[in-house]
């Protein structure tokens, strides 16, 4: 009976201690399992080259849509000010990304209404992202009732919803980064519009359009009400002044000598802004040489430059580069 009883404890401690060592191997497997899924997981967001996300459309979606917050995180240095929406016919759209209303997500904004209106988007439809991992995202559209794609969207270019002019060439948009050129991505080319945005007068000649048309027709696409445009003349490449359209400087208390700080990307330049009463007229000359020379720019290229804040002192512009010769050698592909 005694020999019994120990034979029971025996396996008693012998099934706990199995126990036991079961218990920290499970553990130490659902951290090494925990370790692997963060591995995965910064792999994912730093590594990848295409990203997805999808977003259904809730009340208010007409005016902007806000980017989940993950992506907006993960994401949010890797954005453009500027990026393109391209709709399953490859019609492109150009949208603003800027800091939602909590200013923990980014949204969709200027541009995003254009594309509501010609995919006659609705509430609870449900749009995937593609990110490209440069400026770009291809988006699928999906009936909020059925579930399924939607078929209009994939012609809404040929219906001329999106694109209401004869021309249908595409052109490259040169996004900001340090050397001026983030992205090659193709865009439609519509004709000239009247600009929202002021240009300067001495900024257009009289000559043939050619490749200068068509970086600025692309270029007054993106343009907001708040900043001007440039065309690029052989005084600004090759005297390095650059003029600044008179309204601008009186609409922005721009009326004394001060610094500028202009931005591509992360890259900044202190400039000297110069106004001259008599003449009517303000710019940059201290400074804007090593502009021109660090973003290569070259005559008949078009500058789109947009104030962060006017009320902050020095001014701060972005710059959006949009190259002629780019859109020249697109179009002749």
């Amino acid at each position: 009976m005694k020999l019994f009883s120990s034979l029971i404890n025996s396996l008693k401690v012998r099934y706990l201690s199995v126990v036991a060592t079961g218990k920290r191997e499970r553990k130490k497997m659902e951290e090494n399992c925990e370790d692997c899924m963060q591995w995965e997981e910064e792999l994912y967001w730093t590594h990848f080259q295409t990203l997805h996300f999808s977003q259904l459309l809730l009340p208010g979606f007409h005016h902007r849509l806000v980017i989940p917050q993950k992506f907006s995180i993960h994401c949010k240095r890797k954005l453009p000010q500027i990026v393109t929406l391209k709709s399953p016919s490859g019609a492109i759209y150009n949208v603003r990304v800027e800091q939602d209303d909590d200013e923990k997500t980014l949204a969709f904004r200027s541009g995003w209404e254009k594309f509501v209106k010609d995919h006659s988007l609705k509430e609870n439809d449900l749009l995937v992202f593609k990110f490209h991992g440069v400026s770009e995202f291809e988006v699928l559209i999906f009936d909020g009732q059925t579930l399924c794609e939607r078929p209009a969207s994939y012609f809404v270019r040929k219906c001329g919803h999106a694109d209401k002019t004869k021309a249908s060439a595409q052109l490259p948009v040169i996004s900001p980064t340090s050397t001026g050129r983030v992205s090659k991505e193709k865009y439609p080319f519509s004709g000239l519009k009247k600009m929202r945005g002021e240009i300067s007068n001495d900024s257009l000649d009289h000559k043939p359009a050619g490749r200068r048309n068509k970086a600025l027709s692309l270029a007054q696409r993106v343009v907001l009400p708040d900043g001007f445009m440039v065309v690029m003349k052989r005084s600004h490449v090759s005297k390095c002044f650059l003029t600044i359209p008179y309204k601008w400087c009186l609409k922005n208390n721009l009326l004394a000598r001060q610094e500028v700080v202009m931005q591509v990307d992360q890259k900044k330049w202190v400039m000297k802004f110069n106004f001259f009463g008599s003449r009517g007229r303000g710019g940059i000359s201290t400074g804007w040489k090593k502009f021109v020379q660090d973003n290569n720019l070259r005559e008949s290229d078009v500058c789109v430059f947009e104030p962060t804040n006017s009320e902050t002192k020095p001014l701060h512009l972005h710059v959006y580069i949009f190259r002629a010769a780019e859109a020249e050698s697109s179009n002749n592909g």
